[in-house]
């Protein structure tokens, strides 16, 4: 099922790691947090597209600032270092080597497939400044090979440019262009499995606009996307899940405080599905209304209620009307320790199981750092799908633990292990999983 794609639930257990090689079917959505806490809301699995707005938007978890020293679409570098050339770019480079094992790579409940295996996968970020603005280019790369099943191998890849332009101080806009060659793994959806991977390419337009100053009284964002997605082999079966998404979303903040405003939200999204044989063209609208707040040093969140509708093109398919939500609380009792909660409720795209399916997910991410050189992150996710027009319902359940040590400033070497146990009123669509690796994430 593409909708519970479980490269989520991997991303709790590989915070550095950009490896979608272990994306499979129903497994939790886990935000990352990386060492300075900035959340990064969970990626959209890899066999579905999500067009610009899909996020808790935000330049903090809260969305309760809107600081120009935040990156708005352009690739954020945090505290790493940089190689300066003479024309005033800064290069950020990094690496992430990953060993381990995976005892059901595809997610199944019998004649389960396990294997060792290594994934490598190096980043570059280019970026540049000018008076003011900031410009960068992004490219990596992730390889995984197992070496019990040559046939999941994959290799990914993204390149992306994007800039972040302020005209005044209550004006500025953002643009990225990019491009993303991935797979969907073997077992990940209700597709017939494949002898290899099903392998896709993504070419994706985004635009934002904020018109408001960090401290003013209102705030308005307008965002702009569009989403090419083409699969590249496996026609026979990936045909029809060519699709092309516009999107739209529009944001209103009002303050009510020093720390929290009141918002409002609109987000509307045109999925066009290619192939003449598909039904799934549909139309995806959500209203939200929500508070964020920045309440004191320890407490930030954001959350918005609402209502979501899905409207297919075909007469007579259907579709969902009903309660949808997004939110994130971040305690942070230290200042070296954080603790997030996140919940929503949405529908996904069509997986060719059922007309629709409905995700409720609630996650429990508790980051610390115990020194200067070592740090934990323990994580529990919940999710439950229901799958639309049909009586099945899925319920998984993920835990993951990572350690990290700072051998050096620009090396760290760890371990992680993420574990997920999904259970279905359809017996052949229960499955259990472990992955274990040894990581080294290394950087200048």
């Amino acid at each position: 099922m593409k909708n519970n794609h479980a490269m989520l639930c991997m991303a709790a257990a590989l915070p550095f790691a950009v490896s979608t090689v272990f994306a499979q079917n129903q497994a939790p959505a886990q935000p990352v947090v990386e060492d300075a806490y900035t959340l990064k809301v969970p990626t959209a699995p890899a066999s579905q597209v999500s067009g610009t707005g899909y996020e808790l938007k935000g330049t903090t978890i809260s969305g309760a600032t809107a600081a120009p020293s935040q990156p708005i679409l352009t690739a954020p570098v945090g505290d790493a270092a940089a190689y300066k050339t003479e024309s005033g770019v800064y290069l950020y480079p990094t690496v992430f080597v990953g060993m381990g094992y995976n005892d059901n790579l595809q997610t199944t409940a019998t004649n389960q497939i396990s294997s060792s295996l290594i994934n490598v996968a190096p980043q570059l970020i280019a970026e540049m400044k000018h008076k003011g603005d900031r410009y960068t280019a992004l490219v990596s790369a992730n390889n995984i090979n197992y070496a019990s099943s040559a046939a999941d191998n994959s290799t990914n890849s993204e390149f992306k440019i994007a800039g972040d332009n302020y005209f005044t101080a209550r004006a500025r806009a953002a643009w990225s262009l990019g491009q993303v060659r991935s797979t969907d793994p073997r077992g990940a959806n209700n597709r017939p499995i494949s002898a290899e991977p099903d392998r896709w390419t993504s070419n994706n337009v985004d635009g934002r606009f904020i018109y408001g100053a960090p401290e003013a009284q209102g705030r308005v964002e307008l965002d702009l996307g569009n989403t090419n997605k083409t699969y590249d082999n496996n026609r026979a079966n990936t045909a029809v899940a060519d699709v092309s998404v516009g999107s739209v979303a529009s944001r209103v903040y009002y303050r009510l405080g020093t720390r929290s405003l009141a918002l409002g939200e609109i987000r509307s999204a045109k999925y066009n599905y290619v192939s003449s044989l598909s039904t799934d063209s549909n139309t995806e609208r959500r209203y939200y209304v929500g508070l964020t707040w920045d309440a004191t040093a320890a407490t930030t969140g954001i959350i918005k209620l609402g209502r979501m509708t899905k409207d297919f093109d075909l007469a007579g398919r259907q579709g969902y009307e009903g309660d949808s939500w997004e939110a994130t609380v971040r305690w942070m009792p230290l200042t070296y320790s954080a603790i997030d909660l996140q919940t929503s409720r949405s529908t996904a795209e069509p997986s060719g199981f059922g007309n629709y399916a409905i995700n409720t997910g609630s996650d429990l991410t508790w980051n610390h750092r115990w020194t200067r050189s070592l740090t934990t992150r323990a994580a529990i996710g919940l999710l439950k799908t229901d799958f639309a027009g049909t009586t099945r319902s899925d319920n998984a359940t993920s835990y993951a633990l990572t350690v990290d040590y700072a051998v050096l400033r620009w090396l760290k070497i760890g371990v992680d292990w993420a574990g997920i146990d999904s259970t279905s009123n359809e017996p052949n669509a229960a499955f259990k999983r472990n992955v274990t690796m040894f990581t080294l994430n290394a950087s200048l």
